[in-house]
């Protein structure tokens, strides 16, 4: 049996495992990922589309962002939703929203979300993990068993297509294995809370009559109403003639014949046209967090860790978000300036906004459901044309929650995390749909131009980033970064005089994590700084900034 020895094992291709790898090549550091399906097995039945625009900031970092933007979703479709009885039925209300080579991105984000539904989305992860040369992707080979071991972990896995069995030595597994991932369920860490929401059914069309549509009259996804309410959504997930009929179900486990599935879809066309089924298939909508995220030397990523309504599509950008939290604490720990508690944070900080975006997300679908039945909408009178108007403007108000949420994916902040330094988090939780950029402990560093396509958010990655918000340099700002490197973590000063900038962050000084959430924020340095140091690197240190004594500003100021 070989063996192999690499510091990290993912156990899982989709997304969030590849992203995983990702974010560890670009910090040099080696992984294997393990996939039991073949690299193109989820184009068969892709199940997202939405790249939300956290996941796009992190791509920008990785340098993929133009790959996503080429990967062949047509650039020119307008992305709009439309709610009808069906894609060439009535048209009861629509949200107009511009094609994606004329969007641009909002005020607080150098990027806006991509749509790349995961035909397109995977290759180019799977070919920006493939690119570093400490990765090494095995498809089609399977985890056998596990066991962690105290100071490393043993795996056994097994070549699907033949060969010798595998023993991989590893420090650290991450489980990005999925929603029936064998490593929680081998680890007890299976979700207590298991909820079904409901028994829903994919469908996948092929429909040339809907291309044919002019692009002002197009949209790439429909809410599909009936009269008993909401039943479905048709999405174009090729940007040309592949659909996904989505059926919002209920408690019963699907058993479709085919002359029922073809019924389906009839109606969700709208029109006698000609289609061809290209599969289908039935899944569970479930609300699940799991009591744990890790166990020792063991990781839960993405759908191992939680499962949630799609409403929303925060599922993978979820989980992603998780694979880079993850990512900079493992790289830490292995170059020696990581402290024992460090690794322990993935639990306390990414735990709390998972449960945060499953609960929106279930919310999300509840707002679906609330649609009223409305037996005349149908009609070809003007009752009918009274019906469709009541019921068009009902729908789209209450899904627009679901349209508008940059406040989750941009407003995680890890409250009560072992390793941010703060005042209090006495701040509400930020809105979803009105999202407001906001320097805190703990969040996400704000983006402010710097110049004409560099962002503040390009300062960060690498290490932590130390922003002065001053003309000149503090005096104690030598001490801080001198603690920092008596330990080997890595950190660099960034003085920033421009005013907008100060603005934005409100406070003299800002310490950003390689994730890019703040670490700490004042207005003075600490007067041991070596303290601060030890609490953001996860060994130990003081609870909160009222337990450091800040040193007197002695040179410039913020501007006011």
């Amino acid at each position: 049996m070989e063996t192999i020895d690499t510091p990290v094992l993912i156990v899982g291709g989709g997304p969030v495992g590849l992203s995983l790898a990702i974010d560890l090549g670009w910090r040099g550091v080696e992984a294997l990922l393990i996939e039991q399906e073949r690299p193109t097995a989820r184009m068969v039945h892709p199940r997202m589309d939405n790249v939300g625009i956290r996941t796009m900031e992190f791509c920008r970092r990785w340098g993929i962002v133009e790959a996503i933007e080429m990967a062949g979703f047509p650039r020119d479709l307008p992305v709009s939703i439309v709610y009808a009885t069906g894609v060439l039925g009535h048209e009861l209300a629509r949200d107009v929203y511009p094609d994606k080579a004329h969007a641009v991105p909002p005020p607080f984000s150098p990027q806006k979300h991509e749509l790349c539904p995961q035909n397109f989305f995977d290759p180019v992860l799977q070919n920006a993990a493939s690119s570093y040369s400490t990765n090494q992707l095995l498809y089609q080979h399977r985890l056998e068993e596990f066991e962690d071991k105290g100071d490393h972990v043993i795996a056994h896995v097994r070549p699907l297509l033949g060969g010798e069995p595998l023993c991989v030595r590893a420090q650290y597994l991450a489980a990005c294995d999925g929603a029936s991932s064998t490593v929680a369920q081998r680890l007890s860490l299976g979700p207590t809370n298991s909820k079904v929401l409901s028994c829903s059914t994919n469908i996948f069309v092929r429909c040339p009559a809907l291309a044919q549509k002019t692009l002002a009259q197009r949209a790439y996804r429909y809410v599909l109403v009936g009269p008993e309410g909401v039943w479905g959504s048709f999405v174009n997930i090729d940007g040309r003639d592949t659909w996904r009929l989505q059926l919002l179900g209920d408690e019963t486990w699907p058993n479709w014949s085919e002359a029922q599935i073809n019924t389906f879809v009839r109606r969700g066309i709208g029109a006698d046209v000609d289609y061809e089924v290209l599969s289908w298939l039935p899944w569970s909508r479930r609300e699940i967090t799991a009591p744990k995220f890790s166990s020792g030397r063991c990781f839960l990523v993405g759908d191992s860790a939680h499962q949630l309504s799609p409403t929303g599509g925060y599922g993978m950008n979820t989980g992603i978000a998780e694979a880079v939290d993850l990512s900079w604490k493992i790289a830490a720990v292995l170059e020696g300036w990581g402290g024992p508690t460090l690794l322990e944070s993935y639990d306390t900080e990414r735990r709390p906004i998972a449960m945060r975006n499953v609960s929106q997300a279930s919310a999300n679908l509840a707002a679906m459901r609330s649609v009223p039945p409305e037996p005349m909408l149908l009609d070809q009178g003007p009752a009918g044309e009274t019906a469709r108007r009541a019921t068009g403007a009902y729908t789209q108000q209450a899904m627009q929650r679901e349209w508008r949420s940059f406040g989750i994916h941009l407003g995680a902040v890890y409250r009560n995390s072992p390793i941010v330094v703060a005042e209090s988090f006495e701040r509400a939780e930020p809105d979803v749909a009105n999202f407001v950029q906001v320097a805190e402990a703990g969040g996400r560093a704000p983006h402010v131009w710097l110049s004409p396509g560099h962002s503040t958010l390009d300062l960060f990655g690498r290490g932590f980033v130390l922003l002065e918000f001053a003309s000149e340099v503090g005096a104690a700002v030598g001490g801080l970064t001198r603690a920092a490197h008596a330990v080997g973590l890595p950190i660099r000063h960034q003085l920033i005089p421009e005013p907008n900038t100060i603005a934005v962050y409100g406070r003299r000084y800002a310490l950003v994590r390689p994730d890019g959430h703040i670490s700490w924020i004042g207005d003075a340095i600490p007067e041991e700084p070596a303290r601060l140091i030890d609490r953001i690197r996860g060994a130990g240190g003081v609870q909160g900034t009222s337990a450091l004594r800040t040193l007197p500003l002695s040179m410039g100021s913020v501007a006011s």
